[in-house]
């Protein structure tokens, strides 16, 4: 009996003494470090060591880390560095070949024009003409190469044709989480070395990436130069992202993607992408956008379409991009973004020279929306400046609350209204200079 109670002290005093020490922390750095390298072997290597404890902190030192893949996450894992201008975690360059064989569904391999630099544990995409966007292209890792064809982890999801142009290039999310929960992204940049690599869209890359995974939070990052989104989500529940920037990414700098329920997304900066800033995808609902930068993007600051409902943008500042500030996009009454709350937004010179620039352009059947408050304008310069329209309502829109805006003289017209709807409230709108 004695032995047994000394027993359970000990465990008991061991749990203690595992409370107070906190979460596991791995280091990893080119040296010093509990994990030694700056590649993804040596970052994967950490984050498994983490999550066999069950979780913990993996401590990314300072340096720059040249990927050739995707580092995965695990659940109940926080991956830290020590400053976005000081953890820097680099795409290698780009590889890529046109297929020389068709690669077919349920293969498990591709036989290209060119193997030389793919080589094992790359990760790779393969795509056709036709198959190159959404959810058609295969993300992949080489497992192994023989003479000209590439052997894969899984097997390809769709056809490839060499007739399509099909073609295998090493474009892959930088950090990935697949299936986790409970995880942190802090005090990092990702950069995709877009200059050297193929376009890949967010529905299944980013810079940073998440699919089917829970209450997620990147903060105090920078997503640079991706050939795709610079962080995107899909089918999530609870994300956070906060305090981060988005720039020069080839595609859209934050995107909410696919089914994402309940985001936070605050204090980001979102410029010089591609096509839009901040991306609601197919049903983003009830989240929060609160005091956000959008600016000088290629197509829209905000855009937000199918089933994107029950949304809240609050104290953002949207200028100079290049259709829209905020864009409603085309769908039927079922499928429209609609009941959405716009509150002490500044949105002003949007629209690129040559055309008909918006600050808000609500397309479709889209209803039951409020702006409210909002500070809404242009100021343009030059002779090439273009004229700018403060909201222009489409003809299905209806239900739509207009109140307490203030519409700047700047403006080319403060409304076009073209709604056939017989329930807007239209309040104290007028015609700028």
């Amino acid at each position: 009996m004695l032995i047994v109670l000394l027993l359970l002290v000990w465990a008991a005093r061991g749990r203690l003494a595992s409370l107070k020490e906190g979460p596991m922390t791995v280091s990893v750095g080119p040296a010093g470090s509990d994990v030694v390298g700056t590649d993804n072997a040596a970052l994967q290597k950490a984050v498994d060591r983490a999550a066999a404890a069950g979780g913990g902190i993996v401590l990314i030192k300072a340096g720059t880390y040249t990927l050739s893949n995707s580092l995965r996450l695990a659940s109940h894992i926080t991956l830290r560095g020590e400053g976005p201008d000081k953890t820097i975690l680099k795409k290698a360059p780009g590889v890529r070949s046109k297929l020389a064989l068709d690669s077919d569904y349920g293969e498990l391999q591709a036989t290209v024009e060119d193997a030389q630099g793919f080589g094992p544990g790359m990760g790779v995409t393969i795509v056709d003409s036709v198959s190159r966007s959404g959810w058609t292209p295969s993300v992949r890792t080489i497992v192994r190469v023989e003479g000209q064809t590439l052997y894969f982890d899984k097997f390809l999801h769709m056809d490839y044709s060499v007739e399509k142009a099909g073609q295998v290039f090493n474009t892959f999310p930088l950090i990935a989480g697949y299936e986790v929960e409970d995880v942190r992204i802090e005090e990092l940049t990702v950069d995709g070395d877009r200059a050297s690599s193929q376009v890949l869209d967010g529905c299944q890359a980013g810079g940073i990436y998440f699919f089917h995974s829970r209450r997620m939070t990147i903060r105090n990052c920078v997503a640079r130069d991706y050939p795709g989104d610079g962080i995107s989500t899909q089918f999530v529940e609870d994300p956070v992202v906060e305090n981060c920037e988005a720039y020069r990414n080839a595609a859209l700098g934050i995107h909410l993607g696919t089914g994402a329920l309940r985001g936070v997304v605050r204090y980001n900066r979102a410029h010089d992408n591609g096509e839009d800033g901040l991306y609601l995808c197919w049903r983003v609902q009830h989240a929060r956008y609160e005091q956000n930068q959008s600016w000088n993007n290629g197509q829209d600051g905000i855009s937000l379409g199918h089933k994107d409902t029950d949304n809240f943008f609050s104290k953002n500042v949207v200028t100079g991009n290049g259709r829209a500030g905020v864009f409603f996009r085309d769908e039927t009454e079922s499928n429209a973004a609609s009941r959405n709350t716009f509150a002490e937004n500044t949105i002003k010179d949007n629209g690129r020279p040559g055309a008909t620039g918006y600050d808000i352009r609500v397309e479709g059947a889209t209803r039951d929306l409020k702006f409210l408050s909002n500070t809404i304008g242009g100021v343009r310069k030059g002779d090439k400046s273009s004229p700018s329209v403060g909201l222009y309502l489409g003809p299905k829109t209806d239900y739509i609350v207009c109140d307490g805006n203030v519409f700047e003289h700047t403006l080319y017209k403060a409304v076009v209204n073209e709604s056939q709807g017989a329930h807007n409230q239209l309040q104290g709108l007028g015609t700028g200079d």
